[in-house]
């Protein structure tokens, strides 16, 4: 069951929601997105969904679960994420699930998870079909030790230029991380192929601003504007900054409780990722930039898919 929590930090009132441990802060406690399509064994089916097959459980969670099934028209294997019925009920909790399809289905960039349709169990439950990939995300590679260089910049450009895709069609991510990357076993010109997953707390840069606004997302990579309930398309670009700090130099750019964090991220600047990594001094400005205070001064995330991919280039 997710958490909420009610602070004031350097004159900012925020109401902050969480999952509990061992379920995905993304998803608000409703699935483990670190399981998005790892099973590769084929196991007897054991349900049925519409045209779906289901082969086996891939996760569980508080508020349902993911699936490995097979398309009976297609033949194609797919994820079914499907809503525990209990939950049917609840309109705020359908309307998150059933938007993740609307908000990734604004664009057909390569680089996006494709979540093809959204449908209904005969019991009243609602469920996505998404594809099913086959690779790991990259914060279960990052778990293994330290990843080098030419691999940081090929996958973060590619993670990139996937979000200047969302952008350009008016979607905020808003949790940019490890493990919202999914690293395919298929690769590009040597490189990995990456795509974004888990749209779970994304919406839309037109949405209303909520009356009660909470924070969602992961708390070392949250902007500063998204502590204040107000993310917009470059709340993913700091995301994506915090990301590259980390993956650069081991540690991400602020640390400590989460008071601590979030007066990080409202108030501090990080210390140069160069002092604690040699790196190209174009990979460093991207970072500086990406972390700048206000949203207005960031450069736009499809500048940054160039600059990274330029950078991955000179390692080729």
């Amino acid at each position: 069951m997710a958490s909420r929590i009610a602070t004031t930090i350097s004159g900012v009132a925020l109401t902050m929601q969480f999952a509990a441990p061992m379920i995905s802060a993304t998803q608000l406690g409703m699935f483990d997105d670190n399981a998005l399509l790892l099973a590769r064994r084929k196991r007897r089916s054991v349900s049925r969904f519409d045209r779906y097959d289901v082969v086996s459980s891939l996760a569980s969670g508080g508020m349902g679960g993911v699936y490995l099934a097979v398309d009976g028209k297609t033949g194609d294997r797919v994820a079914l994420k499907v809503l525990d019925p209990k939950f049917a009920t609840n309109e705020e909790v359908v309307e998150r699930l059933l938007a993740e399809h609307e908000l990734a289905s604004r664009t057909d960039h390569p680089g996006v998870v494709e979540i093809r349709r959204a449908a209904w169990t005969p019991d009243g439950a609602p469920y996505l079909v998404m594809e099913y990939l086959e690779g790991e995300t990259l914060g279960q590679i990052s778990d293994r030790g330290v990843i080098d260089l030419p691999s940081i910049l090929a996958i973060c450009a590619q993670a990139a230029a996937a979000l200047a895709a969302l952008h350009a069609v008016g979607v905020i991510h808003c949790d940019v991380k490890h493990d919202n990357l999914f690293v395919l076993d298929e690769r590009i010109r040597g490189w990995p192929r990456v795509k974004v997953i888990d749209f779970g707390v994304s919406r839309s840069v037109d949405e209303a601003p909520r009356a009660d606004p909470s924070v969602a997302g992961t708390p070392w990579c949250i902007a500063p504007e998204q502590w204040r309930g107000t993310p917009c398309t470059a709340s993913d670009v700091y995301a994506l900054g915090c990301l590259l700090y980390e993956l650069t130099t081991g540690h991400p750019p602020f640390d400590g409780s989460l008071p601590e964090l979030i007066a990080a991220h409202l108030e501090r600047r990080p210390s140069r990722p160069s002092w604690m990594r040699r790196m190209p001094i174009g990979l460093e400005r991207v970072i500086q930039r990406s972390l700048v205070k206000d949203p207005a001064h960031r450069p736009a995330m499809r500048d940054i898919a160039h600059e990274l991919a330029e950078l991955a280039d000179q390692f080729a």
